[in-house]
């Protein structure tokens, strides 16, 4: 079993390279709720509605968002009347945020994402980090804003100097997600966000202890998105080659072939996933690492 702490979209596709060789069953993947945006048209959690679309067969491939095919009636028919969404979301989509928002009325996020994956014939296991939906924060050079608001500002971790946990404190993960990190053969941090996308799951109670009882692989972030301090838990743009917020769990560091700093102990690879190819080239490299971690 391996398992992915996924961070959007560059997570997304290092995850259909591994799919293209192992069956969906032995695929587990939890993402963070931070990115949660609740309105009248639902309950929108961007990471976890990649990863649904992903391994349900209807993602759009090329901008890896969405459902292929999608129609934006609805977004358009919004715009008409004054209402104005970050980003235009497709009716079907939006349709999955609607009944998302009315089961989380009754259930938790963990029992409403295992119906709606079974509602797809989902058989990989999706997990939310933890059943606490939203709260994070993000300071910016700018000021503060909703974790969730930045994501939709900003194309990348490049603002972000310091991410925030909800005011009740941060939350607990829920014992699926611990559970199913215990049980894996490896586990797998990023790529992707660290900031925005990793560090909201990392940082929930349980699982930083629970990675610490098997063989972690974590992907350094690129130059610009590295500096994870972990006495703050913040973030530090190009000033360090360091990344100790995953010292304490870590096995084995990937760093990409063209940063260029300088990451000791870091396994140089290429992680372009432009292609199909690259996407399974560098999920099968992996595969051999996390093997030889096992013999460990």
């Amino acid at each position: 079993m391996i398992t992915f702490i996924s961070a959007g979209r560059k997570s997304a596709r290092l995850i259909a390279g591994f799919r293209s060789f192992m069956d969906d069953s032995a695929i587990t993947v939890i993402t963070s709720t931070a990115d949660a945006e609740v309105s009248p048209c639902g309950c929108s959690l961007s990471d976890l509605d990649t990863l649904t679309f992903l391994f349900a067969g209807v993602l759009n491939s090329k901008t890896w968002r969405g459902i292929q095919g999608d129609t934006c009636t609805t977004h358009r028919a919004l715009r008409r009347l004054g209402t104005e969404e970050p980003r235009p979301v497709g009716d079907q989509e939006r349709a999955l945020h609607i009944s998302r928002a009315q089961r989380l009325e009754e259930e938790c996020l963990t029992d409403v994402t295992v119906a709606i994956n079974r509602t797809y014939g989902i058989m990989a296991h999706i997990l939310p980090a933890t059943d606490t939906i939203g709260g994070w924060s993000v300071t910016t050079p700018d000021g503060r804003m909703s974790l969730a608001r930045y994501r939709t500002a900003y194309g990348d971790d490049t603002h972000a100097c310091a991410v925030h946990a909800p005011p009740d404190g941060i939350p607990h993960a829920t014992a699926e997600s611990v559970e199913a990190i215990k049980n894996s053969d490896v586990v797998i941090i990023g790529p992707g966000r660290p900031v925005t996308g990793v560090m909201p799951a990392l940082m929930c109670t349980g699982i930083p202890e629970a990675l610490r009882e098997v063989p972690v692989i974590s992907f350094v972030p690129f130059t610009s998105e590295r500096g994870m301090a972990p006495e703050k838990w913040g973030y530090i743009p190009d000033t360090t080659a360091e990344c100790p917020a995953y010292d304490r769990f870590t096995d084995l560091y990937l760093m990409d072939i063209r940063d260029p700093l300088v990451f000791e102990g870091a396994l140089p690879v290429d992680t372009r996933m432009g292609s199909r190819s690259r996407r399974e080239s560098l999920a099968w490299d992996i595969l051999a690492l996390a093997e030889g971690l096992k013999k460990e």
